[in-house]
């Protein structure tokens, strides 16, 4: 039932100053090298597009043919396509970093959105073949994959949307449209240097919630908005791919398109994503596409994972993998028929005072592991409806032993939490992910026991809450926002995040004394943490508090050294008080 997992370390990158010899040295060989080898067997490039927040279901050759994504059908002619691919974490920071490493998110060290970076140690797709001469570039949409979270290493050319500071354009800050992701794509293409191999990785973020299609894409999905992002994405990537056959040729070309998550559309209760691993997040579309045609056409039913891109991709580049990766190559070999692959989401434990939520499927069936554990037979059950945990003929305790073998491999050591300015937060709270940094203490292991609620428990006061904070970032309704993160608040006090969603809320509603005690209240009972810490020292120097100002903009800093606006504020304050 279970594959095994080699209990190796993952390889680790070498010094810079040594990285940066050999990738001088190899330069000057390279080209001659590729020059001479040119007319014989041309080097082979790669192109990996993620299509963020797409939900299996929504491309056509995952179901019924509906003219929402022509451009991808079509290209999925030349490909095969995995009936049975699955993401690490229905959040795109933790899966796009195990497609770069190979490695699973408990092992690679960012388990959310906005609190963690991949750690500089991580040997990234991008790193070793940028030091095998290859050309690395990418362009991403959005900005919870922009280079302070790690995700850039390796790539010559990496880029991400800039940051505009009017709250009313931080949707579309955010959200990069896909015409301008493939417009850049496409400028980097006709550039590049024609001798020399490339990695390219494209990354689209149209279907993430808000969704707002364009007219003819929605009238394409024939009124469904969600859809209708899936339809204007497709068209982009056509536009893409036709691109790269044109300067290019798919001959020259081992194509993967794959996604980082799916979207629940409110199956098992939850709006989008990140909080649950249910199937609608979780199983994902994944195709591959060879140079020359090989396996064009195929489906396959093997159990594979985001984690595979990274060693698939090295083994078409004829590049070597390190050891003790979690993922496996879909190249060549078949994947064992027991394999069994590990899905997370740690978003609940992280920031809203539940259990960890973590997972593991095979063959025979999937296990959801928190403080109320469900077992599913997906193959009468796909839909996961009916837990057999207790109950059933399946038994849970190879799954368990699976993902106790995973805790316990090594794990990269370095990276920590990551600090970020209050602007880069404000984003990444706008679209509905915590990210509320500073999480206290030690982050659980998967199997840890825990008398927190379950995720799926907490779901209808996710769902409400996530409304709550749509209302309370765009300014409207402020007071209905309130009572609803009041009323999760009074069911939930360890759930930080929305205490301090609340605090800014009241003060942006000018309740300033109600905010001064919930902010110290968070202090006295949540531990040091930035957000109550800067609230403080703001509300205080308002107050013309100027030594508790000064106390608390200092420990904030020291929580977030780089925070060059609460500096000045903090600099403000002293002025003042010298003045005096």
């Amino acid at each position: 039932m279970l594959a095994i997992l080699a209990p190796m370390i993952p390889q680790t990158r070498e010094s810079n100053r040594s990285r940066q010899w050999r990738r001088a040295l190899f330069a000057i060989l390279c080209a001659g090298l590729l020059a001479c080898s040119k007319q014989d067997a041309p080097p082979i490039s790669a192109v990996l597009i993620t299509l963020d927040t797409t939900n299996v279901r929504a491309l056509d050759v995952y179901g019924p043919d509906r003219g929402i994504t022509p451009n991808l059908t079509e290209f999925a002619e030349g490909c095969v396509i995995f009936d049975r691919a699955h993401t690490v974490a229905p959040i795109t920071l933790p899966a796009h970093s195990s497609m770069m490493t190979g490695l699973y998110p408990l092992r690679h060290g960012v388990r959310d959105n906005g609190l963690m970076q991949l750690p500089s140690e991580a040997n990234t797709l991008a790193e070793i073949a940028l030091d095998a001469g290859y050309q690395t570039a990418a362009f991403v949409a959005a900005r919870v994959l922009s280079s302070p979270f790690g995700i850039a290493q390796g790539f010559e050319t990496f880029d991400e949307p800039d940051h505009d500071r009017s709250p009313r354009v931080v949707k579309h800050i955010a959200e990069r449209p896909a015409p301008e992701v493939t417009d850049r794509a496409l400028e980097w293409i006709a550039r590049r240097d024609p001798d020399r191999p490339f990695f390219l990785w494209v990354h689209y973020f149209d279907p993430h919630d808000p969704y707002d299609p364009p007219e003819q894409f929605l009238e394409q999905a024939e009124g469904r908005e969600y859809f209708g992002e899936i339809a204007a994405m497709d068209h982009e990537v056509g536009r893409l791919l036709d691109a790269l056959e044109r300067e290019v040729g798919f001959d020259q070309i081992f194509f993967g398109v794959v996604a980082d998550h799916g979207e629940s559309l409110y199956r098992h209760g939850e709006p989008t994503h990140t909080a649950l691993i249910y199937e609608d997040t979780m199983h994902v579309p994944f195709l591959l596409r060879f140079p020359g045609g090989q396996r064009a056409g195929q489906r396959s039913e093997e159990i594979v994972s985001v984690v595979d891109v990274f060693p698939t991709f090295l083994e078409q580049l004829g590049l070597d993998s390190p050891a003790g990766i979690d993922g496996l190559s879909l190249a060549g070999s078949t994947i064992p028929a027991d394999r069994g692959v590990y899905m997370e989401s740690y978003t609940g434990a992280l920031n809203f005072g539940w259990s960890p939520l973590v997972g593991w499927v095979d063959d025979e069936g999937k296990y959801l592991h928190s403080s109320k554990p469900e077992l599913y037979d997906l193959k009468t059950d796909p839909k996961e409806e009916k837990n057999l945990y207790g109950v059933g003929p399946l038994d849970p305790a190879p799954y368990v032993d699976a993902i106790a073998r995973l805790s316990a491999l090594p794990r990269l050591s370095s990276g920590g939490p990551l600090n970020l300015s209050t602007e880069r937060m404000r984003e990444l709270r706008s679209l509905g992910y915590a990210a509320a940094g500073d999480p206290t203490g030690e982050i659980p292991d998967p199997l840890d026991p825990s008398d927190l609620p379950a995720p799926g428990e907490r779901i209808e006061a996710f769902s409400l809450f996530t409304s709550a904070l749509t209302l309370a970032y765009s300014g409207e309704r402020q007071e209905e926002a309130l009572k609803v993160m009041e009323d999760i608040i009074r069911e939930n006090p360890n759930n930080l995040y929305a205490k301090e969603t609340l605090g800014g809320v009241l003060i942006e509603a000018r309740r300033f004394n109600e905010a001064q005690v919930l902010f110290e209240e968070l202090l006295t009972r949540g531990g040091e943490r930035f957000v109550p810490r800067a609230s403080l020292g703001w509300l205080h120097a308002r107050a013309g508090r100027l030594k508790e100002a000064e106390t608390n903009y200092e420990r904030a800093l020291e929580l977030r050294p780089e925070e060059s606006a609460l500096a000045a504020q903090l600099a403000k304050v002293q002025k003042r008080m010298a003045d005096q």
